[in-house]
């Protein structure tokens, strides 16, 4: 008899674990052939989402309930940084279907976002244009898919191609006209409008890893690259290895005193972004509030992704955005040149 209570019990147990109530959460769940057992990790992209979540890949299955308080855009990223999108919503069941062959095509089912991205996608395999931007908001005005299909759009393109943004924005429905991505991508592109003149930046400042205050003041009358990155983003750490820390390191030896760097980093646990500045040896300035997509900088910036960086002027307005490597090389060539005039 003790035996057979022994059993009931170990049965509503195992049924009480499997039945773990849903809440408000959104439930996320699927299977990744070919993941065997690894991490994913789950950030925000918009400001509806401000935290970091793991999911647990066990034999390439996985079930994650995910606290959110209303829809919000989020990234799905693997260890190797590439990422694809996930929308969050509550009380959403999120269905995740996919192989290691094509994790960039990800087939991601629910009731509502989710599923138009991926049945977007199935219909449009091909490079994202503006003219299919154009053609989702006209099926689904009301849906937010299409400021991440903008935003994907604008990180390509090119500065006239960026223009053809603006007109999209007024299809939209009047109630996700009042978004922060809708107002976000609005205030981009009216900044980056403004950029041929020149932009002014508003005053900012962070901690550095000793715990002392950087401003951008601090850098005046300097030319100022900076470089934006997480420790939970490996492209954005893998930049800072092979662009940025050279880059540096070419600033010094050449003594370029017109131009400085510093490093923001969206972390949002100080210990383990100092633990990725050591790692790294990272050498120039470095900053961090943990306050991750919501940092003072990132907003005034309106950094939507990871990497990212921008060229202040030394009298403080914007000069560039997302400078290539070949770009940094250019300028540093440039200001080289610039200092051997001056000797003369």
């Amino acid at each position: 008899m003790r035996k057979r209570w022994l059993t009931y019990l170990l049965i509503a147990l195992v049924c009480m674990a499997c039945g773990e109530e849903q809440g408000d959460r959104a439930l996320v769940q699927g299977t990744i052939k070919g993941l065997v057992n690894d991490t994913l990790i789950v950030y925000g992209a918009d400001q509806m989402f401000d935290r970091v979540d793991t999911i647990y890949v066990r034999k390439g299955k996985f079930k994650r309930f995910i606290a959110v308080d209303t829809l919000a855009q989020a990234w799905v990223m693997y260890k190797d940084g590439q990422k694809v999108p996930l929308f969050l919503d509550k009380r959403s069941n999120i269905k995740i279907k996919g192989d290691t062959a094509q994790l960039l095509r990800l087939q991601i089912e629910d009731q509502g976002e989710n599923h138009l991205l991926t049945q977007f996608n199935n219909e449009f395999d091909t490079t994202l244009t503006i003219a299919l931007v154009d053609t989702f908001i006209t099926r689904y005005p009301a849906s937010t898919v299409s400021f991440y299909l903008m935003n994907r759009y604008l990180q390509d393109a090119t500065k006239e191609e960026r223009k053809l943004v603006a007109p999209l924005l007024k299809k939209l429905d009047e109630e996700i006209k009042h978004h922060p991505q809708y107002t976000a991508i609005d205030d981009r592109l009216k900044a980056e409008a403004k950029t041929d003149s020149g932009t002014s930046v508003s005053y900012f400042r962070l901690k550095n890893q000793e715990d002392k205050w950087i401003s951008r003041t601090d850098f005046s009358r300097k030319w100022l690259l900076i470089n934006f990155w997480a420790s939970w983003n490996e492209t954005s750490k893998q930049l800072n290895r092979t662009l940025y820390k050279p880059l540096y390191k070419e600033i010094k030896k050449e003594k370029i005193d017109d131009l400085a760097m510093w490093g923001v980093s969206l972390d949002i646990d100080r210990k383990v972004w100092r633990e990725a500045i050591q790692k790294d040896t990272l050498e120039w300035t470095q900053g961090c509030d943990a306050k991750g997509w919501l940092t003072e900088p990132a907003k005034i910036f309106d950094i939507r992704y990871l990497p990212a960086n921008v060229l202040i002027t030394p009298d403080g307005k914007i000069s560039a955005y997302n400078l290539t490597k070949e770009q940094l090389e250019d300028k540093v060539k440039e200001l080289k040149e610039k200092k051997k005039e001056k000797k003369k």
